[in-house]
C-alpha cells in the first residue's frame, strides 16, 4: 500500500512597524494694548457780584466826594437864599415904622422858631445788587486702546507611520510517499 506523507510549512512575513509622529512647536499670541488715558479740564469761573451801595450811603449822609460837594453846595446854596430871604424880609419890617415893628419883635420871631424832629430807619433804598455768572467749561479729551496682536503660530513637524512588510519565512509544501509498491494503473 502506498503512503503518503505531507509537509507543509505556512508562510510567516513580518512586519517592521514605524509609529506616527506629530512634533508640534507653537508660538502664543501676544496682545500689545497702547492704551491713552481720558483727561477731563474742569474751568469754573467764579461769579462776579457787584454791590451798589451809594444810595445806601447817601441815605446815611455819607457820599462820594463828588456827590457830597455837590449835596453840600446845594445846601449852602438853599441855606444862603433863605437867610438873604430872612434878613430882607426882617429889614423890610424894621422899614416900616408905621407898623410899629420892634427889633426884639424880629428877635422873639427867630426864638420861637419851632423845631421839628423826625426819625428815619435807614437805608432807606436797598442797595443795587448784579451779578455776572458765566458757565463751567469743560474740555474733555477722549481714551483710546489701540491693540495690536500679534498672532501665534504652528510648526508642524508630521511623520508618516510606516509599515514594511517582508517574508520572513517561505511557504512550501513537501508530498513523499512511503512504500515500494507503486500501482501504475490507473
Amino acid at each position: 500500500m502506498l503512503q503518503l506523507q505531507i509537509n507543509q510549512q505556512y508562510a510567516q512575513i513580518g512586519l517592521n512597524i514605524q509609529k506616527p509622529m506629530l512634533d508640534l512647536r507653537t508660538t502664543k499670541p501676544q496682545i500689545e494694548l497702547d492704551i491713552k488715558e481720558p483727561r477731563v479740564q474742569i474751568h469754573s469761573p467764579r461769579p462776579e457780584i457787584y454791590i451798589d451801595q451809594s444810595q445806601c450811603f447817601a441815605d446815611a449822609g455819607k457820599r462820594s466826594p463828588l456827590e457830597f460837594s455837590w449835596y453840600y453846595s446845594d445846601i449852602a446854596r438853599s441855606d444862603a437864599a433863605a437867610g438873604i430871604d430872612r434878613i430882607v424880609s426882617e429889614g423890610d419890617m424894621l422899614a416900616a415904622i408905621e407898623n410899629g415893628t420892634t427889633i426884639a419883635d424880629v428877635a422873639a420871631m427867630a426864638v420861637e422858631e419851632n423845631v421839628d424832629f423826625n426819625v428815619t430807619a435807614i437805608p432807606k433804598q436797598p442797595p443795587k445788587i448784579d451779578w455776572n455768572i458765566q458757565p463751567v467749561q469743560i474740555e474733555l479729551e477722549r481714551g483710546s486702546v489701540d491693540l495690536k496682536l500679534h498672532r501665534g503660530h504652528i510648526e508642524n513637524n508630521f511623520q508618516p507611520g510606516k509599515i514594511n512588510v517582508y517574508l520572513a519565512q517561505k511557504n512550501f509544501i513537501e508530498i513523499n510517499w512511503v512504500g515500494e509498491n507503486l500501482n501504475t494503473r490507473a
